[in-house]
């Protein structure tokens, strides 16, 4: 370090003092993603906080300004239920959350008689600057998943559906299922009878895009796919 006034040169040595063990293995720590589950997504979701002074609420009562709470409670369940999970957030820079969320694939108990069991999830690999989304869907006939990337799509297991990419989760309630669904026997005859049923699909969507293109009335489009099916 150099005197400015008589150009006096100081050498100073500090002793390096290496990271403990236990230092480096909590710096590795925090670095690595912690893994949690969707029920503790939801426990945290549901709790009780406490407002700040500054967002004091006036009291209808008494008219005075209170520190009070705040609580977010689920009141009534959807059949189909989509779950959005926080994977960006704002801390002095943008950033993507690589947190593992364990999630069940079926049996999850939300209330008394409402069970629901997944059968989509939207993946976003990549960053908050860039990145590419992948979908899981799940087969009701046979109850396999399969994986869309753009125009591939190819069979994975369970164990790959549950992933550290998973951004949106769909589930559906157990009660509302078909019968003939992949929770259920499925019968040759079932079968069967939804390939024989897929031209009479395509019919009626061409049939209806037929009508839009005519600009034809909604109640001629239907008589004219009941006069369809019934010939």
């Amino acid at each position: 370090m150099p005197c400015c006034a008589c150009s006096l040169f100081k050498r100073t040595e500090d002793e390096y003092i290496p990271d403990a063990e236990s230092v480096r293995q909590v710096k590795e720590q925090h670095l690595q993603p912690q893994t949690c589950s969707l029920a503790q997504c939801f426990q945290l979701y549901t709790k009780e906080e406490q407002l700040a002074p500054d967002d004091a609420w006036r009291c209808p009562h008494c008219k005075q300004l209170q520190q009070g709470s705040i609580k977010l409670s689920l009141w009534t369940l959807p059949d189909i239920l989509i779950l959005h999970l926080k994977r960006f957030r704002q801390v002095h820079r943008r950033m993507k959350m690589q947190n593992m969320v364990k999630f069940p694939l079926t049996g999850m108990d939300m209330a008394w008689n409402y069970l629901y069991d997944l059968y989509a999830v939207c993946n976003h690999h990549g960053t908050m600057q860039g990145g590419h989304y992948t979908a899981h869907c799940k087969n009701s006939i046979d109850g396999q998943w399969y994986c869309f990337d753009d125009s591939d799509v190819h069979p994975v297991s369970e164990d790959e559906v549950c992933k550290q990419t998973a951004y949106i989760l769909f589930y559906q309630r157990r009660a509302t299922i078909p019968s003939w669904s992949a929770n259920s026997s499925v019968g040759g005859n079932v079968l069967l009878m939804s390939c024989c049923m897929l031209p009479y699909i395509c019919c009626i969507w061409l049939f209806s895009m037929e009508c839009i293109a005519n600009d034809e009335s909604l109640s001629v489009w239907v008589f004219r796919i009941h006069q369809f099916i019934l010939v």
